[in-house]
């Protein structure tokens, strides 16, 4: 029986790119994201499964979810289901984990150990929701089986602790999903060595993200409402990012307020070493404080806690002194700031395309602070996606992960690679695929 393969959902979407791979009784997926236009707080609530079902803003697989909440849904639950399922998480991002909390939580999801305990950390500080699943750490390299599919996760660099390129064979059937990657971080050198695992695992199937190539075309550029009264960064790698920093704090005698990432663990930690270096004293949220307390523990870097170790008051005293870091669920603290710069550094909200993005601006503008965006993708660049495809020489490529599959499958068939272009929700086998 040949391996069956089904794509969900995600080939013209950034996020939620969802398959699964079935044999011999074995159901194999890989991530489980929130479909692009569902509610993360909807997702959570199992009485909405069958309203979810029927929007179609849940993948309708067998198998999967639990029987009280399919029950009057054509679907075979997980009670019911001959199918033992098991998912891979290739990271912690919503629109990969996102559907999480509507399945059994007797569904083992494997994903790496960093991931699985960053998760925890997350979760314990409500910086991601609370996901009843069974989570199984893996170690990277480290093969494990699932019926007749051996998968082994191999280290990624990503915005994110964790992330994972994962490696799956079958006996008709080896696949490589990159998960989300990029060579502008922190550990790019993660990115090529498992590129490099991967050419010599000889794939039929390279699943490739190619976020970057929705920005393809004149149609692609959301207009920027404050592009005439702030400053923006847009940087080419995380060491840039941290240059330009280190020359902000060098030049500038008021205030830093910094908004970012709290997945992106590193660059908070990296400031946090900079604001040391330059005299200055790194005040964070709570949550994110307790976030950031295992990554400096045993350093020489020194944080503070808002509210515990230092005041508001304290801190207008000598706003020079200091860089505080203000999550936007907390922005009622920046009218109580003394206005210096505020830095948005991928922080929410995320840009012009979301609607809290324009009043929240006007209002850090309304209250004096100079607004600065310092951005850095969590993805790779056009060119590197492309290197990094051509470096692998799976027999197909399945451009996805982007708004623009068809203009990212142009450019890998520029570079004599070929590509495949799924139809969603539809069954293939490997002869499919692969002509």
């Amino acid at each position: 029986m040949s391996t069956k393969i089904t794509f969900w959902s995600g080939l013209d979407t950034i996020g939620a790119n969802i398959i699964s791979l079935e044999k011999n009784g074995f159901q194999l997926i890989t991530d489980l994201g929130a479909y692009v236009g569902a509610d993360i707080d909807a997702l959570l609530d199992r009485n909405l499964t069958s309203d979810l079902y029927e929007a179609g803003l849940l993948p309708p697989m067998n198998g999967l979810y639990p029987e009280e909440q399919v029950k009057d849904l054509p679907l075979e639950s997980f009670e019911q289901s001959d199918l033992k399922t098991a998912i891979c998480l290739s990271h912690l991002h919503l629109d990969h984990l996102g559907s999480f909390g509507q399945i059994s939580s007797e569904v083992p999801v494997y994903t790496l150990n960093q991931g699985a305990n960053f998760y925890q950390n997350l979760k314990q500080h409500k910086l991601l929701p609370l996901y009843d699943v069974n989570w199984q750490g893996m170690e990277s390299g480290v093969m494990f089986e699932h019926g007749p599919f051996k998968i082994t996760f191999h280290e990624s660099d990503h915005d994110t602790i964790g992330a994972a390129a994962i490696f799956i064979e079958a006996p008709d059937l080896k696949l490589v999903y990159s998960g989300d990657l990029r060579l502008s971080g922190f550990a790019p050198e993660k990115v090529l060595q498992w590129a490099a695992k991967a050419k010599e695992f000889q794939p039929d199937i390279l699943l490739l993200e190619g976020t970057t190539f929705s920005s393809s075309g004149e149609d692609s550029e959301i207009e920027d409402p404050f592009a005439d009264r702030t400053e923006t960064w847009d940087l080419l790698s995380e060491r840039a990012l941290i240059s330009r920093l280190d020359n902000l704090l060098t030049a500038s005698d008021e205030l830093i307020v910094f908004n970012g990432y709290p997945q992106n663990i590193e660059r908070l930690v990296k400031l946090a070493e900079l604001a040391n270096k330059n005299n200055r004293q790194i005040v964070f949220d709570p949550a994110y404080y307790e976030l950031a307390k295992p990554f400096v523990e045993n350093t020489s870097i020194e944080v503070l806690k808002l509210n515990a170790d230092i005041t508001i008051e304290s801190i207008n005293q000598h706003p020079e002194k200091y860089i505080v870091q203000v999550e936007y669920e907390n922005r009622q603290i920046l009218s109580e700031l003394k206005p210096g710069i505020y830095v948005h550094s991928n922080g929410m909200p995320i840009g012009p395309y979301m609607p809290e993005f324009a009043p929240f601006f006007e209002k850090v503008l309304e209250l004096g602070y100079e607004v600065i965006f310092a951005n850095v993708s969590g993805h790779a660049h056009q060119a590197d996606l492309l290197m990094v495809a051509y470096a692998i020489q799976a027999k197909i490529v399945v451009p996805w992960h982007t708004f623009k599959p068809v203009a990212f499958g142009e450019a890998l068939n520029e570079y004599g690679i070929s590509t495949f272009l799924p139809e969603k929700k539809k069954e293939y086998t490997v002869s499919d695929i692969i002509k």
